[in-house]
């Protein structure tokens, strides 16, 4: 949460950075399986969601469930699934490589690297992604490592930089994702809204962002320009706070939408790359 006043952040501003794990490993637990969470994990998994807004699980039970997924995530009051584009009827969707169909024209669905972004940055206002789970069925052979960054860290030292770059990134026009159109017509709208905004006053933080050099607008005024190129920053500083893992089947990520990547990977015929990705319009309250 963040306090809606300037004595408040700073109390929560030092409380935040001094919990925040200086590692990925710090965010690892054991569980013993999706669908059989018991009160003391979930309970480990809630204490690190206090530190970075997301966990990584290690299932002692490995096997691939995809309807453990959507019960582990209720435990946490997600419901509201993001039936995109690309998910299954069940709301769940296969991040692997595609060679056709409606997920062979998107990244996710291919090995290439994904820079920089949180998940559904494309929605309308009201389908906004709060909170993801992960789960890795099969590594690749080679690549395909992700990292992670907290929002909030990413609003502190931003503003910490230079509070206008808060101010800049909160605009309601700051950037515009073009609509989605294919032969047959729009798929989806455009998209224009902040990056970061809250859920009222004192509110959780929420950060849509992507940075892709493509098919996306950013509001041209000069401090717009430089809160993007102080997140570049510190995205690709290799001493800050960004936190890099590389999930194994059985293990998974459960965050509130976290800023995150993907290295170039290679499948072989022993090794195909999947992921089960649940996304959901509902936010793992920490407080």
């Amino acid at each position: 949460m963040l306090p809606a006043s300037t004595y408040g952040y700073r109390e929560w501003r030092a409380a935040k950075l001094d919990c925040y794990p200086e590692s990925a490993a710090e965010l690892v637990m054991g569980i013993g399986g999706l669908a059989t969470l018991d009160s003391g994990e979930r309970a480990a998994i809630m204490a690190s969601f206090r530190r970075a807004n997301m966990a990584i699980y290690s299932c002692r039970d490995a096997t691939p469930d995809r309807a453990a997924i959507l019960t582990f995530a209720a435990k946490f009051g997600l419901l509201r699934l993001d039936h995109h584009l690309c998910a299954n009827d069940d709301g769940i969707a296969e991040v692997t490589v595609a060679a056709g169909g409606v997920r062979g024209g998107y990244v996710p669905y291919s090995s290439r690297s994904l820079s920089w972004h949180t998940d559904g940055y494309y929605n309308a206002a009201p389908q906004q992604v709060r909170a993801v789970v992960l789960h890795c069925v099969q590594a690749a052979e080679k690549g395909g490592q992700s990292a992670f960054l907290d929002p909030e860290i990413a609003y502190i030292r931003l503003r910490d930089a230079d509070p206008t770059f808060i101010t800049a990134f909160e605009h309601p026009e700051c950037m515009t994702i073009p609509a989605n159109v294919a032969d047959a017509g729009e798929i989806r709208p455009a998209a224009t809204g902040p990056v970061f905004s809250s859920d009222g006053p004192g509110g959780a933080l929420h950060m849509r962002f992507s940075a892709r050099k493509k098919n996306i607008q950013w509001r041209g005024d000069p401090a717009t320009t430089a809160a993007r190129e102080c997140l570049a920053d510190l995205l690709a500083d290799e001493d800050g706070p960004v936190l890099h893992f590389n999930l194994a089947p059985g293990q998974g990520l459960i965050s509130n939408n976290v800023l995150h990547n993907r290295t170039v990977f290679e499948d072989t015929s022993a090794a195909r790359r999947l992921l089960y990705r649940a996304r959901y319009f509902d936010r793992i309250a920490t407080s």
